[in-house]
This record gives C-alpha cells, sequence and structure tokens, in this order.
C-alpha cells in the first residue's frame, strides 16, 4: 500500500505544469491577400505588380538588344508605378538579370519572380523565412 501511495504521488507531481492532453489549436494566420479570398483591392495590386514585372522584362529584352547588356533598375527608363505595399529587387550585371517584385503587406509573402529567360512566376512562400545572421 505504502508503495502505491509513493508511486501515485510520484505520478501526480510530476504531472504539473504538463498541458493536458487535449488537441492544441494553433492560433490563426491572417489570411493571405493573393488567394481565392483576395479583395477586389488586392487583386487589382497584383494586376499591377504582374503589369509592371512585364514591362521590366520588355525593358530589358528592349536595352540588351541596343546595349548588349542588361541593366539596373534605375537604367530601364519609364515603367509603370510599383502598386502600393510592393517592393521591388533587381540584380543584373552584363549577361544576366534576376528580379522579384513582393508584396510586403501580405502575411504569405506573395511574389513574382523572373530572370533573363523572360517567364514569370508567382507564388506565396511555403514556410517561416530563415534569416542569415
Amino acid at each position: 500500500m505504502r508503495i502505491s501511495f509513493c508511486i501515485a504521488l510520484l505520478a501526480a507531481t510530476s504531472l504539473q505544469g504538463v498541458a493536458p492532453l487535449t488537441r492544441q489549436i494553433p492560433p490563426t494566420i491572417a489570411s493571405c491577400r493573393h488567394d481565392a479570398h483576395a479583395t477586389e483591392a488586392d487583386r487589382n495590386r497584383r494586376a499591377q505588380a504582374l503589369t509592371l514585372a512585364k514591362a521590366i522584362n520588355t525593358a530589358q529584352a528592349d536595352v540588351v538588344r541596343l546595349t548588349r547588356q542588361y541593366q539596373p533598375l534605375g537604367s530601364l527608363g519609364s515603367l509603370p508605378a510599383v502598386p502600393h505595399g510592393f517592393a521591388v529587387k533587381l540584380f543584373a550585371d552584363r549577361d544576366d538579370y534576376v528580379f522579384a517584385v513582393k508584396d510586403t503587406l501580405d502575411p504569405c509573402r506573395y511574389a513574382i519572380f523572373s530572370d533573363s529567360a523572360g517567364l514569370l512566376y508567382e507564388k506565396s512562400a511555403r514556410a517561416a523565412p530563415v534569416i542569415a545572421r
């Protein structure tokens, strides 16, 4: 009997602070701004970002025919405005370029990517970001 009491007491004290065995519900993530539930305003912003991305590819194709090298964003002439909440990064050297148009307002981190092949890719991030330190 004394051993049973000790085991019960040990079990009871070792379970203090342990979460109950009920299913934990993860915190809700704010909805993505470019999925099936997108607002009209976000669909318009996305369309503007795609227009900008196409214009960057067209401008790079035009400039490489003239100069035989790709150019930084500031040298591409007149491009459509960057939509509200989006950011553009373009890296170019003589033989190649790559760019991203990212929605900084989207919790799912929607982005459009392209390079000197001229194809557009768009998607949201699949996982939490890895930040180099």
